[in-house]
């Protein structure tokens, strides 16, 4: 069992519970508990790193039919905050009851769709050839872990600009880190296994200033995208 500091992440439960603001300091909250009460919202755990995907979208599966009851309850996904663990408020970290960390993020009910648009994003994005491939795993760690000045240029450079053009893209277009690795880097160079946390690296390429590169657009048909 774990307790919420008073602005925790579960401040929305203490609203519409018949519980007083000086209870909620102390009251013990077990996974079963986030877990209901999250279903209410549509938040679901967004985990640091690697989490337990069936706890992970256990809300989203509560709180999915009820906002569409002929979808399936299985298709729902978890968007995270989009930003670095570092800069994340510490009052909205908290541990699951087997000690993994993880952040409110937001329930996506409609995977199909998502689906679509990673199709559609994949395409407008250039693919990566076997030389960007071969050096944008590493690249992307030494810029973001030392810097840009430690890129030793060349293809390693061009493998950069094409990372935070996809990173942005991505972002743009409400698709998230495991997407961006695991669907357009992973596919395009044949990679499964990342040796990081892809949130973080993500979070870093997005980050970068628009001369290394900027978002190739909005690839939406209602053109609701965000800024990235």
């Amino acid at each position: 069992m774990k307790t919420t500091s008073l602005f925790s992440y579960l401040s929305p439960l203490i609203l519409v519970g018949p519980i007083g603001w000086a209870s909620a300091i102390v009251l013990p909250r077990s996974d079963a508990d986030t877990i209901a009460n999250f279903g209410r919202i549509g938040i679901c755990l967004s985990y640091f790193g690697e989490g337990p995907t069936e706890k992970e979208l256990a809300p989203c599966k509560i709180f999915c039919p009820t906002q569409n009851p002929n979808a399936d309850p299985n298709a729902v996904g978890c968007k995270g905050p989009g930003i670095p663990r570092d800069q994340i408020d510490p009052s909205i970290v908290d541990k699951d009851d087997d000690g993994n960390e993880f952040t409110p993020g937001e329930c996506i009910c409609d995977l199909a769709a998502a689906g679509a648009i990673l199709d559609v994003v994949i395409q407008g994005l250039s693919e990566l050839d076997s030389v960007l491939c071969s050096v944008i795993l590493s690249a992307i760690v030494t810029l973001i872990e030392e810097g840009l000045d430690k890129i030793p240029g060349g293809s390693s450079i061009k493998a950069i600009e094409k990372a935070v053009e996809g990173a942005k893209t991505f972002l743009e277009n409400g698709l998230d880190a495991v997407s961006y690795f695991g669907n357009w880097i992973g596919g395009s160079c044949g990679i499964s296994d990342f040796s990081f946390n892809l949130e973080d690296e993500f979070n870093g390429l997005v980050s970068q200033p628009d001369s290394l590169g900027v978002s190739v657009g909005c690839f939406k048909d209602n053109k609701q995208c965000e800024k990235s």
